[in-house]
């Protein structure tokens, strides 16, 4: 294949690829026109009826995981006792602080699912 050739083949490729495009994108936007988040009635429902990842079974386990890791981490490391001190203070300031965004990001739950709702 000559270089003439080569270089016709790629701008009719680069052609069909910025006309197919907006297309394969319009679909989602679409989607996201008729009512922000297409799963967030479903999602609230789940939110409220305390299902899937808002049940109380998940987040156990999911706590359950990430101690479970984090005293992995910790033997890995190899710490000493003043070492692990400090390292548990640490997880216990970002657990804190984690379940002030969880706090916050239930409240914001709460009111998109009531207006919702409306």
């Amino acid at each position: 294949m000559n270089a003439k050739t080569a270089l016709l083949t790629a701008g009719i490729l680069m052609t069909a690829m910025v006309t197919a495009s907006p297309a394969a994108l319009a679909q989602n936007q679409d989607m996201r026109q008729k009512g922000g988040n297409w799963q967030q009635n479903e999602r609230c429902e789940n939110f409220r009826d305390g299902k899937g990842k808002f049940s109380k079974e998940y987040r156990a386990e999911r706590q359950a995981e990430m101690q479970k890791r984090h005293a992995e981490m910790a033997d890995r490391l190899k710490l000493t006792d003043e070492q692990r001190e400090t390292w548990d203070e640490i997880h216990q300031e970002r657990k804190q602080k984690h379940q002030e965004r969880m706090g916050k990001w239930q409240q914001k739950m709460e009111k998109r699912c009531a207006d919702i709702e409306k």
